[in-house]
């Protein structure tokens, strides 16, 4: 079975992280300060988080999920 192609997302936001859309989006944080980013959720909230997400190449983020959640999905 070939590789997947990974992809990579950008996705922005200051309240906490929804945690259910890694799952729904079936996609990971790209490198540990990805991670930790996402463990942050003590920081500011008027801070603005960038946080790079990766997926296997048949997945495209659900945007308007991010959205419902205070988040936004950049490229």
């Amino acid at each position: 079975m070939p590789n997947p192609i990974i992809k990579q997302f950008v996705v922005e936001g200051s309240t906490a992280f929804p945690f259910a859309l890694l799952n729904i989006d079936q996609c990971w944080p790209a490198r540990a300060a990805d991670a930790a980013a996402i463990a942050d959720h003590a920081s500011d909230a008027d801070t603005r988080r960038k946080i790079i997400l990766a997926t296997a190449a048949r997945y495209a983020p659900n945007r308007q999920g991010w959205i419902a959640s205070g988040w936004r999905v950049i490229d």
